[in-house]
């Protein structure tokens, strides 16, 4: 079970390979912003913190799964009036159809952090395909989810952002979900930063599909 597990968690970090495209960018004038949207055939609704909103341009969304960026709702609609928040990052949610059950996903989150520290699975999380390019400096279980702080080597497609971030890999509505939060170069964020955002991310995805 472990091996398909961790076989579609390698294809659903994949999905991250997507340059990180104009979030942060500012548009040439005020534009409408999307602050939430159903991926995965409306099976999964994906919604942001308070101040961002969801990068129409970069986000995917077909059979082999679904990609969405998320940028500051001010950059993307090009007015301050959208919404700015407290600590800017450039957040990431992928969704691929097809996971265990809750209660198997968290039985497996002990071999999974064994797996992410191995050498194929830092292979799976790094942007290059490397192992050697990653380290896993953190690994936390919490309410269901597997957080991982992680410095990834390898050079970003798009924007510049720091090598230091945090995601998660999560179950969802039948989904395998992953979630990440970075920081520009130009603004760097803490390590306590980017976990508190990544954590008001899953909260947020998790209340927009109780609701």
């Amino acid at each position: 079970m472990l091996m398909a597990l961790s076989a579609r968690i390698g294809r659903l970090l994949l999905l991250l390979g997507i340059p990180l495209g104009l979030a942060g960018c500012i548009a040439l004038g005020p534009a409408e912003v999307t602050r939430a949207i159903a991926v995965a055939d409306g099976a999964v609704v994906v919604s942001g913190p308070t101040g961002y909103c969801i990068d129409r341009a970069a986000t995917r969304d077909g059979p082999e799964g679904a990609f969405v960026l998320f940028g500051t709702c001010a950059a993307l609609a090009g007015s301050p009036a959208a919404g700015q928040p407290d600590d800017p990052a450039v957040l990431t949610v992928s969704v691929l159809p097809g996971a265990p059950d809750a209660a198997t996903f968290a039985e497996s989150l002990p071999a999974l952090t064994t797996f992410f520290r191995s050498a194929p699975g830092r292979a799976a999380l790094s942007r290059s395909g490397e192992a050697a390019d990653i380290t896993v400096a953190n690994v936390v279980q919490a309410d269901g989810a597997l957080l991982l702080e992680l410095r990834d080597a390898s050079a970003a497609r798009g924007q510049q952002v720091e090598p230091e971030y945090w995601r998660a890999v999560l179950t969802l509505e039948g989904s395998m979900v992953t979630v990440s939060a970075l920081s520009l170069n130009s603004r760097p964020l803490s390590s306590g930063q980017k976990r508190r955002v990544l954590e008001a991310l899953i909260a947020r995805i998790r209340a927009a599909n109780a609701a």
